[in-house]
């Protein structure tokens, strides 16, 4: 953790002011990155998605703006 990083300990974080969109695209934004899991940020233009995957952590989803189709197998 750097000096910048220890200063937001405990600050609210809008997410909204984070997303970046880029048409036909999806933009990830790592936000924290550790050995226990990640937070990303994805922002997906219409039509967009992610190709199926697994990872080595639990996911969560949390929809900002918009509307998912989410599958999990």
């Amino acid at each position: 953790m750097n000096d910048d990083t220890a200063k937001l300990k405990g600050i609210p974080f809008n997410l909204e002011k984070h997303v970046d969109y880029a048409d036909g695209s999806v933009v990830s934004k790592t936000l924290i990155k550790k050995d226990i899991g990640n937070i990303t940020l994805f922002a997906f233009d219409s039509g967009q998605g992610l190709s199926e995957h697994t990872a080595p952590f639990d996911a969560v989803v949390y929809i900002l703006d918009g509307q998912a189709q989410i599958t999990i197998g």
